[in-house]
């Protein structure tokens, strides 16, 4: 591989090697490429494509953070006894490494891919094992499984830098792998002594990491030869995008934590919804610039009640409550038109409220469907749902983009996860 840019494709794999496994895109606009595609869009923005270099950082983020996700819930698994949870977690992973050997596969060839796919499958094994082994109170297994991780980290590293021809250091790689594998250890660990509280704190840290990794470094593989970004790359608006999608998509999986930890009478229910709480805060203060301080408060109002709609959805679901669940169903169903209100006479016809009804009808029927199979043991099932569900709502983030780009230069949180009330305060 020769070339100006030839470096810039390398450099944009290694990031996911860095960071995660990857997952298919399924909305529209920015978010409708597949793993195997960013290469071909680094290519293509040696053109001059500078809306393919805001795809690549999208993308980018909304993979490495879908990874973190994922890999808390297979190690959370054993903690909690479900032994077909566990395997249903464990699948939703494989199918993230089977996309992510087919990215590497199609830049570097099958022998790399083949390569990568026995060490990345080791990491994801030896994650899991400390998983249970923390499940089963085995300090020898859990330090077996950390002295392999850290020795995993610096294999890991020279395996990436012998890719990319030494663009990046090995021990530079390793480093941020091995801050990433502890993340996840620490957070396991918390949720393991029931300090839940500091287990979804630990899961939010992890989440929002992988954003910020995956904008440095796909800043890194789109930069011209003159070390410039291409422009619009941190522009305000791709910067709403990016907050958006990191926000939403936190904002899907914390409901799944809550609604599934609401149905099976977990204790860290009460943890989960206090994150799910936080998260609504961050996504009302990224929003605040571009909706104004009315329509943001209006914002706030509709979007607390349909997460008190949907716990409410939840506790009947546990209950067996048929008739509290279409109550619940009720107010469910009055969010999307609520929105649908708003939004649009914002976007100067940029978006139409039929467009923001169906993608949020359809988000609100992926939370229902998830917890209703969860509920009743159809784990796959479950894990199928909040998969798809989490990449609706890259889909949603664009439309919410499109509806409000162009108002205001918005804010939104640069470090991380922030704390506070919402729809479920007091609960």
């Amino acid at each position: 591989m020769n070339g100006p840019f030839a470096s810039g494709a390398r450099l944009l794999l290694a990031v996911a090697l860095l960071c995660s496994a990857c997952a298919p895109a399924s909305g529209d606009g920015d978010h409708s490429a597949a793993p195997a595609q960013v290469a071909a869009n680094v290519s293509s923005h040696q053109h001059g494509n500078a809306a393919s270099a805001r795809q690549v950082r999208l993308l980018l983020e909304q993979l490495l953070g879908h990874h973190a996700i994922l890999m808390v819930r297979l190690m959370r698994g054993p903690v909690d006894g479900e032994r077909a949870f566990v395997s249903a977690a464990d699948g939703a992973l494989r199918q993230n490494t089977g996309e992510l050997v087919d990215a590497v596969s199609s830049v570097y060839g099958a022998p790399a891919g083949a390569e990568f796919d026995t060490m990345w499958s080791e990491h994801v094994d030896l994650l899991a094992d400390y998983g249970l082994a923390r499940a089963q109170d085995d300090d020898g297994g859990m330090a077996a499984a950390r002295e392999a991780l850290d020795g995993y980290a610096a294999r890991y590293g020279e395996m990436v830098s012998a890719l990319t021809e030494g663009e990046l250091p090995a021990d530079a790689v390793a480093e941020g792998v091995s801050a990433h594998i502890h993340h996840l250890l620490d957070a396991t660990d918390a949720y393991a002594a029931g300090d839940y509280g500091a287990a979804f704190d630990g899961e939010r840290t992890a989440y929002a990491g992988m954003f910020t990794t995956g904008k440095q470094l796909s800043g890194a593989a789109v930069s011209e030869s003159t070390g410039e970004l291409p422009a619009g790359f941190d522009s305000p608006p791709s910067e709403l995008r990016s907050a958006l999608g990191r926000l939403l998509g936190e904002h899907v999986e914390l409901a799944f934590d809550a609604t599934r930890a609401v149905v099976s009478g977990n204790d860290a229910a009460a943890a989960a919804a206090d994150a799910l709480n936080a998260n609504t805060q961050d996504i009302i203060a990224a929003l605040q610039g571009a909706l104004g301080d009315d329509v943001a408060r209006e914002f706030s109002r509709i979007w607390s009640e349909h997460i008190d709609a949907l716990v409410d959805f939840s506790v009947a679901v546990a209950d067996d409550d048929a008739e509290a669940q279409a109550r619940a169903r009720a107010g469910l169903d009055a969010f999307p038109g609520a929105l649908g209100e708003v939004l649009p006479a914002l976007s100067r016809g940029r978006v139409t409220a039929r467009s923001v009804i169906a993608a949020l009808k359809e988000h609100d029927e992926q939370l229902l469907q998830q917890v209703t199979a969860y509920a009743a043991g159809d784990y796959e099932t479950s894990h199928d749902l909040a998969y798809s569900g989490y990449e609706h709502m890259f889909a949603i983030a664009n439309t919410l983009a499109d509806a409000l780009e162009g108002n205001a230069s918005a804010t939104s949180p640069r470090e991380g996860p922030a704390t506070g009330g919402g729809g479920l305060s007091g609960r």
